[in-house]
């Protein structure tokens, strides 16, 4: 019986190292795509949100760029992808709190629109298949 983890290597491969070395880089796609959908929801927000008009085409632009990303990750991950309800559950809490943060501090009358229309246990204000992940949509952005 000791011989048999011998017996089972392949070639003198370790089959429990390549295990782990792919658990490791699943983790770290998981780690990539809650960011890029952090990143994604984030700019979504400050386009409806941060009052700065002339930072929005640059928000929109780096949505784009974010999508691309995620779209290779999830190529490359489909079982990850499966999982994109629950990740994306995490990335809203994320960069629903990063934009108070931020607004707190950058512009205190933003700050509470925003917490009076999302505030700490709001759902999701979009939707990860129609809005979120469709290259085509992109929020609006706050009357003038």
């Amino acid at each position: 019986m000791r011989a048999w983890p011998e017996l089972l290597r392949p070639n003198g491969l370790d089959v429990k190292e390549i295990a782990e070395e792919i658990e490791s880089a699943r983790t770290s796609d998981r780690r990539a795509i809650i960011s890029y959908l952090r990143l994604i929801i984030l700019h979504a927000l400050k386009i409806e949100f941060h009052p700065a008009a002339a930072s929005r085409l640059h928000w929109m632009v780096e949505i784009g760029g974010f999508r691309a990303e995620l779209g290779r990750l999830f190529e490359d991950s489909p079982s990850l992808f499966a999982q994109r309800d629950a990740l994306f559950l995490k990335a809203w809490q994320d960069a629903r709190r990063e934009l108070g943060r931020a607004l707190a501090l950058e512009a205190p009358e933003a700050a509470r629109h925003f917490a009076a229309a999302i505030g700490p246990d709001a759902p999701p204000r979009y939707e990860l298949d129609r809005q979120i992940l469709n290259e085509d949509w992109l929020p609006a952005p706050p009357a003038p």
